[in-house]
């Protein structure tokens, strides 16, 4: 069990060691299904949908994705 200092630590750390994703964007934390992930922003932005994705050929660069607390040490902070 992470407290809230360390899971700060843990988000710092994550951002110092992958500051961007393999397409050059930025890499922001995110919640997702209750665990704490670093991810890539273009994934958040609003316009990345399904319809938009084909005219950009976003699709096939790949995204960075790291698990940094999972869901049960999360929740327990």
């Amino acid at each position: 069990m992470y407290d809230r200092e360390t899971i700060l630590h843990l988000v710092q750390d994550a951002e110092r060691d992958t500051p961007h994703c393999a397409c050059g964007a930025l890499m922001t934390p995110a919640d997702r299904d209750g665990a704490l992930w670093l991810e890539c922003i273009t994934s958040r932005q609003p316009g990345n949908g399904r319809t938009r994705r084909p005219l950009t050929l976003d699709w096939l660069l790949p995204h960075t994705r790291r698990l940094i607390v999972d869901a049960e040490e999360f929740l327990a902070a």
